[in-house]
């Protein structure tokens, strides 16, 4: 959807009132702490089990002075209990961050490293002021040890108290002990209060939906996209049998009553693009209108042809454009052209932001590698739509570089039991 609030870019229901205003704000740069924070701690966990946790909080900032005032911090509900604060440069907030991540456990692998130290230039590029924070036990009342706290003043159009704690991972396991079905991932940005339970079986998907918006929302900063929300990734149990899921026309009949379908007819063909009767390419490349969008007259446009899920062997014979039908995709042809992205994303990263490949493939392994594996298995077993140019492309352009001013293109893949929906929205996404 464009501009996306931060609730509805998660698909996840706000449940504390202290977030209202903030969840309320568009998906961007005031998340970009928060999604480095959550990838960071699920790869430190992966990669080295002995590792500490990492975990953010963002808040409203209070219109008080509170920086240095241990109430109002808790007021802010960014801690149960302070023991003390001490302002420091906003430099020293990030190697305190840095220190404490790289100090505990085993040696960090190469892509917690990359991201670590990403994470500290966007602290130092961000970050306004800074405090270090001691905290206290706020049953027993004694200072907390081996924890390292701290708050930052943003430097966003949105006033926001931002925390980062680095805590001991054993302590926070102990933390959810016994509370029964695990929480659901996207409470790491909602801040829900006691967290809002995923049965077992729906969690592993939940959690990787998560872990691909947070490397899209990465790898949009890095390839400069004009906004956060570049990336879009839905993931869902389609309900079908493997062999429905392998029948063309139940997939159609499954999609045409999915969400995903109504919201891209609602929320992008909804958006007029005034290209002007006078352009180069003249008035046939016009949005359709309304009246054209409800004909049923096959010759002129009907509603439901930009949702319309093309047949295999019916690929496109032109460059795509907003409002043609999804167009099937062979899975060989598929693979090739997302290697073809990767290369893409590298260059272009190296281009623009200095970042390294093997961050950047990270993030991909994340976005779409790691998915595609999910949905399709290890035998890729999945059909695949895609808003395609006729060589099979998307999200390139001719040059091979990244798209970020092109309509949104989706892709769509079906697997034995779950979907994936993806859309790069380019500039629509600012």
């Amino acid at each position: 959807m464009l501009n996306p609030t931060i609730e509805q870019f998660l698909d996840h229901p706000e449940h504390d009132a202290q977030k209202e205003n903030l969840l309320a704000e568009d998906w961007n740069e005031q998340l970009d702490v928060a999604v480095r924070v959550h990838l960071l701690d699920r790869w430190l966990s992966e990669d080295a089990p002995d590792s500490p946790t990492v975990v953010t909080d963002i808040r409203p900032e209070p219109n008080e002075p509170w920086m240095t005032r241990p109430d109002t911090l808790v007021k802010t509900g960014l801690f149960p209990a302070v023991e003390h604060t001490s302002a420091v440069a906003v430099a020293e907030a990030a190697s305190a961050v840095e220190r404490a991540l790289l100090a505990g456990g085993s040696a960090p692998s190469q892509r917690v490293e990359l991201l670590i130290a990403d994470l500290r230039e966007l602290i130092l590029s961000q970050g306004r002021e800074a405090v270090l924070v001691t905290v206290v036990d706020p049953v027993t009342g004694a200072v907390v040890p081996d924890e390292t706290h701290v708050v930052l003043a943003w430097e966003t159009e949105y006033d926001a108290a931002l925390r980062i704690s680095v805590v001991p991972r054993r302590e926070r396991e102990r933390e959810w002990e016994g509370r029964g079905e695990p929480r659901h991932a996207a409470c790491s940005f909602a801040a829900c209060p006691d967290g809002v339970r995923v049965p077992p079986e729906e969690h592993g998907a939940a959690e990787a939906r998560v872990r691909a918006l947070c490397a899209g929302t990465v790898l949009a900063a890095l390839l400069k996209c004009d906004g956060r929300a570049a990336f879009s990734v839905g993931r869902r149990s389609h309900g079908l049998g493997p062999e429905q899921a392998a029948d063309l026309d139940e997939v159609r009949e499954w999609w045409e009553n999915t969400s995903w379908c109504e919201e891209y007819d609602d929320t992008y063909l909804g958006v007029y693009y005034d290209y002007g009767a006078g352009a180069w390419f003249g008035p046939a490349h016009l949005i359709p209108t309304q009246e054209q969008m409800d004909s049923e007259d096959p010759d002129g446009y009907p509603a439901q042809h930009c949702t319309t899920l093309g047949a295999p062997g019916e690929s496109a014979t032109s460059l795509w454009m907003l409002g043609d039908q999804l167009h099937s995709l062979d899975t060989a042809a598929f693979l090739t052209e997302v290697e073809a992205f990767r290369r893409a994303c590298r260059h272009q990263c190296r281009e623009t932001s200095d970042a390294s490949g093997p961050l950047v493939d990270a993030l991909l392994d994340e976005l779409l590698a790691r998915p595609l594996e999910r949905v399709g298995g290890p035998e890729r077993r999945m059909l695949i739509w895609a808003d395609a140019d006729e060589d099979g492309g998307f999200w390139r352009t001719d040059d091979h570089s990244i798209d970020v001013y092109e309509d949104a293109r989706r892709l769509l893949v079906v697997g034995p039991h779950e979907a994936l929906y993806m859309i790069f929205n380019g500039d629509s996404g600012s």
